[in-house]
């Protein structure tokens, strides 16, 4: 009999960096199915409770709490344990009335912050594309699956912007220049929360550089290791 669709297993040895696991431990992981994130880029919801946040000790735990509709993702109860969760995403226990925020470590792996409840009531996403809808308003798209109306402001492609949950509606917009505090999120600096210092356009041979600064000094990256997450100061809740 011929094969069906993708496989519906993930192999530990060959999963997203993102996860951080030991290649040599478990066989299998959870795999993560189609949602506002790739598979390279998020985690299981599931996974997501058992392993970073450690609410669950074990898979049936997992799902119990998510047919109980204890566990919510940007304002939203989810209850497939397959449920793609990634950067900025906010995961809510109901239960246990806790919130966290997903972020990268410096190695590039998904962790998760404890917030309290306003850091909970919004998060801020990244835009990768926009058009123009009737009316003469911008549509912005961003990269975890949001669709949002903008009304007529100017906005580009790489900025950012604020968003309340659960509502959905943008409360503010943080562009790509100079003074703006941003988050890396890939490179050698990942995880680092810096201040740009400047934007270099690139060319048909070249990446757009962004250059920037923190206390260990200036460097520069591709402008798609950039994140910004707010204007003189940072939205987001960094490691401590």
């Amino acid at each position: 009999m011929a094969k069906r669709g993708e496989s519906k297993v993930q192999k530990s040895i060959s999963a997203p960096k993102v996860r951080g696991i030991s290649r040599k431990g478990d066989v299998f992981t959870p795999k993560s199915k189609p949602g506002p994130h790739n598979k390279h880029t998020s985690v299981p919801l599931s996974y997501a409770l058992r392993m970073i946040i450690g609410v669950s000790a074990n898979l049936k735990e997992t799902k119990k709490i998510l047919s109980e509709g204890n566990a919510k993702v940007n304002g939203i109860v989810r209850k497939r344990i397959e449920f793609p969760v990634g950067i900025f995403d906010v995961v809510e226990v109901v239960a246990l009335k806790s919130k966290y925020r997903i972020i990268l470590d410096a190695k590039g792996r998904i962790v998760a912050k404890k917030i309290d409840t306003k850091g909970g009531n919004f998060k801020v996403s990244k835009i990768v594309g926009k058009r123009v809808v009737k009316g003469g308003k911008i549509m912005v798209m961003t990269n975890d699956g949001f669709n949002i109306p903008l009304g007529k402001d100017a906005v580009n492609v790489e900025d950012s912007v604020k968003i309340s949950l659960p509502e959905r509606k943008i409360e503010e917009v943080y562009s790509m220049g100079k003074g703006s505090s941003a988050f890396i999120v890939g490179g050698v600096h990942t995880g680092k929360t810096v201040k740009i210092e400047g934007v270099m356009p690139g060319s048909i041979k070249r990446h757009t550089l962004v250059e920037l600064i923190d206390k260990e000094g200036k460097f520069q990256t591709v402008i798609d290791n950039v994140f910004v997450v707010g204007k003189a100061k940072s939205e987001i809740e960094a490691l401590s």
